[in-house]
């Protein structure tokens, strides 16, 4: 009797079928409703957001607050602003406006009087917790810890001697240097019995479960032996269990002194059987060992010759 692992966070019992745990971007698949939304939820999605999203965000923030007090001075009456053109007012009351929030002070229309004075004082004060806030925010998300890991394409099951073994390859993709790196698997299976749809984990054990450096690819590496849950499963077996196999990754980065975590998933349907990968580094002239980034993704069917079991 296999033993199962410990719910790694997602919840055994389930009413229905549900989607893979964790998506290909290494988030999960999980969506929260309820609880309310504070100002702390807002900065950790502009940390979190992607470049494109943050930037885009930023550029409407900073035209939305100007085009609101270049409302505002309308309001206050726009006869308080001296040398205003007389074509194209709004437009010109804007672009004074960007120059109060941004302190930059051309001096070609100024305010003139109290009301107008007060609206400028209160936006040069706004535009200097606009960019504080800005620059905090860009600050957060240079400094916070990331990690590039390129995982293969697809999960192998190679035949060997005396048992199969089950492997996938993960590489650097920048180019700081990762050390301590540990990994962990997790196998995630569908019980259908008693008209419910529930999980059971079980743990797969590493051949390597750690290495010290990481500067080339790291093939990390299950044996499918009698011992493991994999024993005896065929790709109807994995495939009606709807297998998925979870994946974490832990390092070490050098270059900012911190930990880095990744995970990963891969479903019945990417596992490729009776296959093994090609080696994705060589070596020039020189001695220099060449990695070949791009490569850790290509596989090679195993001849029929070659195969001594199956699992």
């Amino acid at each position: 009797m296999l033993q199962q692992t410990t719910d790694p966070g997602f919840g055994e019992k389930y009413a229905n079928q549900t989607k893979r745990i964790i998506n290909k971007d290494g988030s999960f698949n999980v969506v929260r409703k309820g609880g309310n939304f504070t100002s702390r939820d807002f900065y950790l999605f502009l940390i979190n957001t992607s470049w494109p999203k943050f930037l885009g965000l930023m550029l409407l923030f900073y035209m939305l607050i100007n085009l609101i007090f270049a409302s505002i001075y309308f309001l206050a009456g726009i006869e308080h602003l001296a040398n205003l053109p007389p074509d194209n007012k709004y437009l010109s009351v804007y672009f004074f406006s960007v120059q109060t929030f941004t302190t930059v002070g051309y001096g070609n229309i100024s305010p003139q009087g109290i009301p107008a004075n007060i609206v400028a004082s209160f936006e040069a004060m706004s535009g200097w917790l606009f960019f504080a806030l800005a620059t905090g925010l860009l600050y957060g998300r240079f400094s916070r810890p990331s990690a590039r890991i390129l995982f293969s394409r697809n999960m192998i099951i190679t035949p060997a001697e005396p048992w199969p073994k089950l492997m996938f390859r993960i590489v650097n993709q920048r180019s700081n240097m990762l050390m301590e790196m540990e990994g962990r698997m997790i196998l995630v299976l569908a019980d259908r019995s008693n008209n419910q749809h529930n999980r059971k984990y079980y743990a797969l054990k590493l051949e390597i479960p750690n290495i010290v450096f990481f500067p080339m690819n790291w093939t990390m590496v299950h044996v499918i032996n009698e011992e493991s849950p994999l024993y005896g499963k065929t790709p109807e077996d994995l495939r009606r269990q709807e297998a998925e196999i979870l994946i974490h990754i832990k390092g070490f980065d050098d270059t900012f002194s911190q930990v880095l975590h990744t995970r990963y998933s891969y479903r019945h349907e990417e596992l490729v059987w009776n296959a093994r990968f090609r080696r994705a580094y060589e070596t020039d002239e020189y001695g220099n060992i060449i990695m070949h980034l791009d490569e850790i993704h290509n596989h090679e069917p195993v001849p029929e010759t070659e195969l001594v079991g199956s699992v």
